[in-house]
């Protein structure tokens, strides 16, 4: 039997996480990159994180982005249509519009098809409500339904 790569979507969270978090989560989140290596699953996230990124301060950019290069993350575009997915979730009230580049991460791990999508965001995105109405809304919409956890989750 032949074992599929997992390919997870990394959003900011658990990018800069892997420096900037309380002592635990960091921990959790530098176990997950070791495991990731262990396990070869393929990491990604999209140009929506690079653009959090850039607003950040200076270290937090540059450490992040050195995780990004040293974990072999791979930065993929937010096409059109999860663009359109990402404004389909605010209008149905899954994300608030105030938090759009949340629900554009949910977008793009699903347009993507991507297996599992990481975060430390329990407000807005690990969490029961948000998890059920992505899963409706992606099988209403024919995209696959995937998996939305926390980094010590994988």
């Amino acid at each position: 039997m032949i074992k599929k790569r997992l390919k997870i979507y990394a959003e900011n969270s658990v990018i800069s996480a892997y420096h900037f978090a309380p002592r635990l989560i960091v921990a959790a989140t530098r176990r997950f990159f070791e495991k990731a290596i262990r396990e070869k699953y393929e990491l990604f996230t999209s140009d929506v994180t690079i653009a959090e990124l850039e607003k950040a301060n200076r270290e937090v950019r540059e450490k992040s982005l050195k995780v990004i290069e040293t974990f072999d993350v791979k930065v993929v575009s937010m096409a059109v249509e999860a663009r359109n997915l990402a404004d389909e979730y605010i209008k149905r009230g899954v994300i608030p519009a105030r938090y759009r580049p949340d629900a554009e991460h949910i977008a793009v791990a699903s347009a993507l098809g991507f297996d599992v999508l990481t975060n430390w965001n329990l407000a807005h995105i690990v969490k029961l409500k948000t998890k059920r109405m992505v899963r409706i809304m992606n099988e209403e919409l024919s995209y696959q339904v995937r998996e939305i956890v926390r980094p010590d989750e994988v």
